[in-house]
């Protein structure tokens, strides 16, 4: 039987390092000279970690957390590399730390967390039980108890453990991953590997080592099945994700094995041999150059084992065991076996210690005895083929055939393809046994398909034809009919929220207690909330400072997680996109089980253009089996409904929307929040050119929350396409009054010039640059719409070309795309903004403005036809697309019709 030798505690240990891991290149990187780092040839998770506490440590020697990162990085670093050398890294930075403050908390968890990577189980368990005691509803406390207990065998206890941790964080990883281990232990090997798949699903994609962790712990419970062409599967994902892993080496090497490549297993274990350290791994080189015939090798390499797992210093828990064995195997050494085995049951019962226990009874002739520990093993409910043959070769000593036949059935049963099932199939001479093994093999559970997010389905292309036509026909009847009501003077106005009692309270929080965590963390949230709500880029900066604090004084623990999630979407909303996806992924490495953090990382990649990557984060808010939450369900459907606009199913946006929006009421959303679903619905269905509908929409965000500038803006936008300027302008006005946006201004510009007020229109425009250009934050916000403002007005083009390549450094999605061709447009660089323009259309967007901008630079270049056909399918679209370049676009249609039927007149004349 095979058990991990990598313990389970370091996907719940902080993986939370401040925001200088992103730039550890800076500091000095980990440097230790081993065959299996100079395999890798990036930076690792851990080493990334271990530079980036340093970084702290030599900016702040006195920072106490900054130690223990360090102390959780080497620790991490050793599960990659299996070089135990850093765990006495870590045990100093623990040191350290614990001179500055020996009462920390963090600091006593990863004492624990090393003694458990040490297997030193019952100090694990004493030190665990102390810091439970003194913090009783700490998770990861909870799951080193797990843990411990596992590891000396008291399994009713690791289960009360870990049911604590499941109900007190649901679904946590760290929770996931000691439940299917204890689902191993008692026989459900099928949910243990669905567990494993669940904490694959919501484990942060940049913890690469995390992720090739788990597959290994699929890939050894696949091959205890007999399921080795799963297993070798599972295991080449573990490869692609996390390159030259020891765990994948050594458990390719047993599936080789199972597989009676001998030969292969040996170049493989020799390989893992010369990485890991550990005397086991020699163990299993032995025998598998045994199997290879390679007599002499073999022998070499057991005296190399014995040597190692016979020395306190360089022995480990599995060596001693496979120790036992060895000496079980020849009388001479039995007794030596059974010494050996006393020692190690003394420490410890789990079932692998049991088993060799009763094994090295047996091979003393002490019958009863190996039978009892046996039978205890048993008891427990592993389904192993090695303990049920190891019984079934006891019930035959004791002359109890019918219970040897049993046993050695079910070795059969365990694991068809094993030296065990075959060497039971020789004891009791069950032929009939082969065929049981065939119909087992069968049965066998399907090939394990890892846990990739994949793309949602993309929507039927949008209806052409006659019906198409008469749905836009529809659209165009219902507009020309429609009367835009007059918005109540009471929606025009913001109302008092309680987003400033929640500062106001979070704020006398922190001044009463200032090592308060999880209050910083709420001011934080408070500051951001109000930033939404009013569009004042100051309170990014107080947000970023209050969550700083928190994370400064907790970052080790699942409570940095509303910390860390807070500040994704305060880089989010400053266009930080890469610290937003940082920050979301730190996060999801916590392990709390909160997939949350998923939207945050589309959200990011949407912004930067990876439409792709978007929807598989996207994707990964749905877990497997699970009904989702009001509140879940339409953080996931406001997120698709923008990817079906971009891919080009405005209806589809629209319907998810809808349904985003009955999610949001049925969680009780924030009324900002709820505004902005209306809001992005009025947008569609703008977008759709059903006016009605958008009105309708934008009139519902401003009864959600009164004076909502982004409603404002839009129904003002909506009357003033569709020539209701005096209700426009007094719209604008009222949304500018709320928050100064440097695209509402320029769009009231717009309308007075229409007006022929253009004093007035002046005036807004000079407003557009000063708030545009006005403090970095603001540069960087709104670096777009600064370059759209200059191309559509025809003033500093090389500055709006300037603005849109930068603004390109930073996101490559379809709107910045279009802005590049706009501004390239007119600054008469034509091919440049044609291929930039075909990259904004790639994924077919129904954008009227795109269609607009993309059929300019085509008839700019000649091609009259492409011309009319993104013009028309524009005005087609929604006829008011535009203040402007509605009429624009008609009058050039209208140009390009007429050229047409010219030159069709001209060669006819001329035939």
């Amino acid at each position: 039987m095979k058990s991990p030798r990598a313990t389970l505690f370091l996907l719940g240990v902080s993986l939370a390092a401040s925001a200088l891991a992103q730039q550890s290149n800076m500091a000095a990187p980990d440097q230790r000279n081993t065959m299996g780092e100079a395999a890798v040839r990036e930076q690792t998770p851990a080493q990334l970690r271990i530079a980036a506490a340093r970084q702290q440590i030599a900016a702040d020697a006195k920072k106490v957390q900054a130690y223990n990162e360090l102390a959780t990085a080497f620790l991490r670093r050793s599960r990659e590399t299996t070089d135990t050398g850093y765990l006495k890294d870590a045990d100093g930075a623990l040191a350290e730390g614990l001179k500055l403050d020996p009462t920390d908390f963090q600091l006593q968890k990863t004492r624990v967390a090393l003694l458990l990577s040490r297997h030193q189980f019952r100090q694990a368990l004493e030190r665990a039980t102390a810091l439970n005691h003194h913090v009783p509803d700490d998770v990861m406390t909870y799951g080193y108890l797990a843990e411990a207990n596992i590891g000396l065998g008291n399994y009713s206890e690791a289960v009360t453990n870990a049911q604590w941790m499941m109900n007190m964080r649901p679904r946590n990883t760290p929770a996931l991953l000691v439940g299917a281990t204890l689902r191993t232990v008692y026989g459900d090997a099928h949910g243990a590997i669905d567990f494993l798949k669940m904490a694959y699903s919501q484990t942060s994609p940049a913890e690469v080592e995390e992720l090739a962790w788990i597959d290994n712990q699929i890939a050894s419970i696949q091959i205890e099945l007999g399921q080795e062409d799963a297993a070798a599967q599972t295991l080449e994902a573990a490869e692609q994700t996390f390159p030259h892993y020891p765990y994948t080496m050594e458990n390719l090497a047993r599936v080789r094995r199972s597989q009676n490549r001998a030969n292969d297993a040996v170049q493989l274990w020799m390989q893992a041999a010369s990485m890991d350290k550990d005397p086991h791994v020699l163990f299993e080189l032995a025998k598998a150059q045994e199997a290879a015939g390679e007599s002499n090798e073999a022998r070499a390499t057991y005296a190399e084992f014995q040597t190692l797992a016979s020395a306190p210093e360089t022995a480990t828990n599995e060596s001693r065991i496979d120790l036992i064995f060895m000496n079980a195997a020849s009388p001479a050494t039995a007794s030596n076996a059974l010494k050996l085995a006393q020692q190690e049951v003394a420490s410890r019962q789990d079932v692998s210690t049991l088993d060799a226990y009763a094994w090295a009874l047996n091979a003393n002739g002490k019958f009863q005895d190996a039978d009892a520990a046996v039978q205890k093993a048993i008891a427990v409910g592993i389904q192993s083929a090695q303990i049920f043959d190891h019984a079934g070769h006891i019930a035959q000593e004791l002359n109890r055939a019918q219970d040897a036949a049993r046993y050695f059935k079910l070795s059969i049963q365990s694991n068809p393809s094993s030296e065990f099932a075959a060497d039971a199939l020789r004891s009791a001479n069950l032929v009939a046994a082969k065929d049981d093994r065939d119909q087992t093999a069968t049965n066998n559970i399907k090939e394990r398909d890892v846990a990739q997010a994949a793309r949602p389905n993309a929507s039927e292309p949008a209806e052409s034809g006659p019906g198409r036509t008469a749905q836009l026909s529809a659209v165009s009847m219902t507009n020309a009919s429609y009367t835009f009501s007059p918005v109540p003077a009471s929606l025009l106005t913001p109302a008092p929220t309680e987003t400033a009692h929640v500062i106001h309270t979070a704020q006398a929080v922190v001044a009463r207690n200032p090592k308060d965590a999880a209050a910083y963390a709420g001011l934080g949230a408070a500051y951001f909330q109000r930033a939404r709500e009013t569009g004042d880029v100051s309170d990014y900066q107080l947000a970023e400072e209050s969550l700083s604090k928190s994370l400064d004084l907790v970052s080790a623990d699942f409570s940095a997680d509303a910390a860390l999630g807070t500040m994704a979407e305060v880089c989010m909303g400053e266009h930080r996109f890469t610290d937003a996806l940082s920050y979301s992924l730190k996060a999801l490495s916590l392990g709390t089980g909160d997939v949350s953090p998923f939207a945050i990382v589309g959200d990011a990649y949407a912004d930067m253009g990876e439409y792709d990557k978007a929807a598989a984060a996207y994707d990964r808010l749905t877990p497997r089996d699970m009904t989702l939450s009001p509140r879940a369900a339409y953080a996931r459907d406001s997120r698709l409904s923008y990817l079906k606009f971009i891919a080009g199913d405005t209806a589809a946006a629209i319907a998810v929307m809808k349904t985003a929006v009955t999610e949001g009421v049925e969680a009780q959303l924030p009324i900002e929040n709820l505004a902005w679903l209306y809001y992005e619905l009025g947008e569609y269905e703008t977008q759709a050119g059903d006016f009605a509908a958008a009105d309708a929409a934008y009139l519902a965000a401003l009864n959600t929350h009164p004076g909502d500038y982004r409603a404002l803006a839009a129904l003002a936008r909506l009357r003033a396409n569709n020539g209701r300027y005096a209700e426009a302008i007094e719209l604008y006005q009222r949304a500018i009054a709320v928050v100064p946006m440097p695209i509402f201004i320029a769009e009231l510009g717009d309308l007075y010039a229409k007006t022929g007020d253009q004093a007035n229109a002046q005036k807004q425009y000079a407003l557009v640059e000063y708030i545009g250009l006005l403090g970095h934050v603001n540069q960087v916000l709104h670096n777009r719409d600064l370059a759209l403002f200059y191309a559509d007005h025809d003033m500093k083009l090389t500055e709006a070309l300037d603005l849109a390549q930068k603004e390109l450094e930073v996101r490559h999605d379809v709107y910045t795309w279009d802005a590049l061709a706009w501004a390239l447009y007119k600054n008469g660089k034509l091919e440049d903004a044609a291929r930039a323009s075909q990259k904004a259309m790639r994924f077919g967007t129904r954008d009227p403005l795109l269609l607009f901008h993309a059929g300019m630079i085509a008839e700019g270049q000649g091609q009259r036809e492409h011309a009319r056909t993104e013009l028309k399918q524009a005005l087609q679209i929604n006829p008011h697309f535009h203040l402007v370049y509605a009429n624009e676009a008609k009058q050039r249609l209208a140009a390009i019709d007429a050229q047409a039927e010219a030159k069709e007149g001209s060669n006819a004349q001329a035939r």
